[in-house]
């Protein structure tokens, strides 16, 4: 079986977040701290996606996308969305919200309860790390588009994973023991991890679109590879909060990945 993913194998610095840890998340969410819009609100992101769609071919064009939000946690991203769906004639009840937090997903269902049941977002909590979780998507797949506002940054935290060969076929992702199968045990990155685990749940041709502050965030993981192309990396100047007067501070930048399903 591959190693847990609440056990923590790796050092951790001393004073950084436990951004892998869903209780970290929990407390902030409960407690109101601003930690809303991570990275920046998402409009870049929310642009590409919604482009995507709109270009869908005319045989799908007026069926109802279906959007896997990862990681939204108290995120306008998901309702900003929603509304762009509802504009276009499309069901809010075509994205998915999925999120480790208890808190998070208790405040998005609140939110939604009050809605039209067709225009509802689904909330569900789960670890994207573990399969067991993540198939319970099944039901709702295939997607169109996976949306990612820095999860793959939190995800990227946390301690690569273990595999075997031949291990239990409810616990691990098909694309997953493929690797294992092949290569025999082998340890893999969170973020290829995540990337394995989304391949089963798209279409062919599927959009995921990523907001990230790394400029490597999608370099150098070969099984990735295997199932999705990076079509695009683009430097997003990032918001301006408290700066130094210093003339020659540095700017900063966010990137927006594309990747596409092979």
């Amino acid at each position: 079986m591959a190693t847990p993913p609440q056990t923590r194998t790796h050092t951790k610095l001393v004073g950084t977040p436990d951004y892998d840890d869903p209780a970290f998340w929990d407390t902030k969410f409960a407690t109101g701290r601003d930690v809303g819009e991570w990275l920046n609100s998402g409009e870049t992101l929310l642009d590409a996606v919604l482009s995507y769609l709109e270009g869908r071919p005319a045989i799908d064009a007026a069926a109802t996308p279906r959007v896997l939000h990862l990681g939204p946690g108290i995120s306008k991203l998901g309702a900003k969305l929603c509304d762009e769906f509802v504009k276009r004639s499309w069901t809010g009840d075509g994205i998915v919200n999925v999120d480790f937090s208890a808190e998070a997903i208790r405040i998005g269902q609140e939110i939604e309860c009050a809605k039209e049941p067709s225009h509802a977002m689904h909330w569900l909590q789960a670890d994207l790390r573990s399969w067991a979780d993540i198939s319970r998507l099944y039901s709702f797949a295939p997607f169109d588009v996976i949306l990612d506002k820095s999860t793959s940054d939190a995800i990227a935290t946390s301690t690569p994973l273990t595999f075997p060969p031949s291990s239990d076929a409810a616990v691990i992702c098909p694309t997953v023991q493929e690797v294992a199968d092949k290569s025999g045990e082998v340890t893999i990155s969170p973020v290829e991890v995540l990337a394995l685990h989304l391949a089963p749940l798209t279409r062919k041709g599927a959009l995921w679109a990523t907001l990230s502050y790394s400029t490597m965030r999608f370099d150098n993981l070969s099984h990735l590879a295997q199932y999705w192309t990076v079509v695009s990396r683009t430097p997003l100047k990032a918001p301006q909060g408290e700066t130094s007067s210093f003339a020659y501070a540095p700017e900063v930048f966010h990137w927006i990945y594309i990747l596409r399903r092979k």
